[in-house]
């Protein structure tokens, strides 16, 4: 699945996870036949570093990561000129978020063996990563050219690079290549769905979405691409069992709750947009305007109190949010309290005029308060 899109519709969410995710889709049981073979191989021969290389790959592909670091590093401590174990060691830096290290050791890797494709893609990746897109799309096309066995994966990543630069033709013309190349994929068909979603091309979108989830029913991202493109179309109850399913897949996947939580506003079913308000600062809490959008749901319902504290606690996050401010004032107006009121509204009119919705608000507030 896709972490998202690398465009303005979801921001740029997309990372190395993602490819992670792709990378470590091996099979279980030839993950642990792989380790129990080559642990019986090291226990008569501690020096065999191809041992602890393959050992490592197998235990990434398992996730565990700490392992994969420890058979990978023993590797090069034996063979400091093993340019897979420098590979297989940066995919743990990697996954870490030591990118840095990262690259070093991929640099490494494509040093002592130039003709290796895999650390081409990897160092790509670790450049769009660290949204460096120029020099991502530079490596991501290098291993292109040299190895056709890493041209998918590279070409959906250097497809995200372009789509990070609104570079959309390119990015499009990737992930139709990637989809040439590997017509059961879903992931190319979710990343155009939502470059068409960024566009604004919402039945182009949707179909796109739907092929995702009709290759890869039980990935996230597609059904939640399907979910955004529906909701465009003020289809409510379909965007919300589109969203329902990705929960159901990954119950952690924040940006799911904060797509059904206004679809059920628009349903005008509060106390569900509440409780998906909820899930999202518990996953997330450090967002102001997620505190603030439950502050709001909460004024209608008449909880004034609770919505008083998410508004303050919107503003000690982002203290000076012009919106939050008026919003705030104006439950500060409905709770009868109108020097608190005064004091907001005077504090928007004081900032920048960045919001009009918010500065209107405010000059308005005051002449009623007078």
């Amino acid at each position: 699945m896709s972490c998202g899109s690398t465009g303005r519709v979801f921001g740029l969410l997309c990372s190395l996870s993602i490819a992670v995710t792709a990378a470590a889709r091996a099979d279980d049981a030839s993950n642990d036949r792989i380790i129990a073979e080559t642990t019986g191989i090291i226990a008569t021969d501690q020096s065999n570093a191809a041992a602890y290389e393959k050992r490592g790959e197998a235990y990434f592909n398992k996730r565990d990561r700490d392992h994969a670091f420890e058979d990978c590093s023993a590797a090069i401590r034996i063979d400091p000129n093993f340019a897979r174990a420098y590979q297989c060691r940066g995919l743990t830096y990697s996954v870490k978020g030591e990118r840095d290290l990262a690259l070093a050791d991929f640099n490494e890797a494509i040093r002592l063996d130039p003709n290796y494709g895999a650390p081409y893609t990897w160092r790509g990746i670790e450049h769009f990563n660290k949204r460096d897109y120029d020099l991502a799309i530079t490596h991501l096309t290098e291993a292109i050219e040299r190895d056709p066995a890493q041209a998918y994966r590279a070409l959906v990543i250097r497809g995200q690079s372009y789509g990070a630069k609104d570079d959309y033709d390119h990015a499009v013309a990737d992930y139709e290549e990637a989809m040439r190349r590997n017509p059961a994929a879903a992931w190319p068909y979710e990343l155009r769905g939502l470059v068409h979603l960024d566009k604004d091309e919402t039945d182009q979108a949707l179909d796109d979405c739907s092929n995702a989830v009709r290759l890869e029913p039980n990935a996230a991202g597609g059904h939640y691409c399907r979910a955004i493109a529906l909701l465009r179309k003020d289809d409510m109850d379909g965007g919300i069992h589109e969203l329902d399913e990705v929960i159901r897949i990954k119950p952690a996947y924040v940006k799911a709750y904060s797509a059904r939580a206004p679809a059920w506003l628009k349903k005008g079913d509060m106390r569900r947009a509440i409780a998906d308000l909820d899930e999202v600062i518990r996953l997330q809490p450090e967002n102001a305007k997620t505190y603030s959008y439950r502050a709001g749901a909460l004024r209608e319902i008449g909880e004034h109190m609770r919505a008083l504290a998410d508004f303050n606690e919107a503003l000690r996050l982002d203290p000076k949010n012009p919106e939050i401010l008026a919003n705030r004032g104006l439950l500060y107006m409905m709770m009868s309290d109108a020097k608190h009121a005064r004091a907001d509204f005077n504090s928007v009119l004081a900032l920048p005029l960045s919001d009009k919705w918010a500065y209107d608000t405010a000059r308005e507030g005051l002449g009623f308060l007078k």
